[in-house]
């Protein structure tokens, strides 16, 4: 399927953000791009002087989207070894796609093999250098796994840059900062991950773990809490967020009797010597 728009007013008022930016090329072949996307699937966009060509392949949809779907199915189940020879076909017989890639390199991560999904994903970034998904997971990979901060700061700053809103990338920065002992700045991300997305457990847990670190125990308590309910029992998060929970409350209690004690000790400094 090809569509045709005259660059006019028309088609700026069709995509109003186009209009706001100053009705530059590349804003408009962004936004147009986004809208002509379709899961995986993205069109191709050329603007000719005044015309500007959008070319959906709308035969790779129909004959390779019912593929994709079970694939993503199997994935959901944890049934990898069935995905991932749908994936394969798929890449090999269409491997401009950049998802296809991507959730080929979530599967090998998933498995352990790191290697192998950093291939994957680097060949998902080299189709589509925006897929905000592959450069979080690059990121996740680099500094879990490779223990490489740095490049992994690099990977999820583009992210970023791509998303503004991007609340996992956020989070996920956060946390490398709290492994290189900058809570501060740590505690900036993942304020503004919690803003953009109060109900994620792993920055509500992110959020107890800074107030821990501050000494702000009741308020480290109400998020551990609130992580729990949030995540799922068999998650590595709800067991972090139990333990986190189970600490902070015998701080309270400690911290509570230390002040008993401390004003017993007072009442009895301030009885008159007989």
């Amino acid at each position: 399927m090809i569509i045709i728009h005259k660059i006019d007013d028309f088609l700026f008022n069709l995509f109003p953000k186009t209009k706001q930016t100053g009705k530059s090329s590349e804003i408009l072949k962004e936004e147009l791009t986004g809208y002509y996307t379709f899961g995986p699937y993205k069109p191709k966009v050329e603007i000719d002087n005044e015309y500007v060509r959008i070319e959906v392949d709308t035969s790779a949809i129909i004959s390779q989207k019912p593929a994709f779907d079970t694939a993503i199915k199997y994935c959901e189940s944890g049934n990898y070894k069935k995905a991932k020879p749908v994936l394969e076909k798929l890449v090999k017989n269409n491997p401009t796609v950049s998802e296809y890639h991507r959730v080929l390199g979530q599967i090998y991560s998933d498995e352990g093999n790191q290697d192998k999904a950093v291939n994957c994903l680097i060949d998902a970034l080299r189709w589509d250098p925006k897929n905000t998904h592959a450069l979080t997971m690059m990121g996740n990979i680099l500094a879990k796994f490779k223990n490489d901060i740095a490049t992994a700061m690099t990977y999820y700053e583009q992210a970023l840059k791509v998303r503004p809103d991007d609340h996992i990338a956020m989070n996920n920065i956060g946390a490398n900062l709290m492994q290189l002992g900058k809570v501060i700045e740590a505690e900036r991300y993942f304020e503004k991950a919690y803003s953009i997305n109060s109900n994620y457990p792993n920055t509500i847990y992110a959020m107890g773990m800074t107030k821990d670190i501050k000494g702000e125990y009741p308020s480290a308590f109400e998020f551990a809490i609130k992580s729990l309910k949030k995540s799922k029992t068999n998650d590595p998060i709800y067991r972090n967020a139990f333990s986190l929970a189970t600490e902070v409350s015998r701080k309270i209690i400690d911290r509570q009797t230390d002040r008993q004690t401390d004003r017993q000790t007072d009442r009895q400094c301030s009885c008159p010597i007989r």
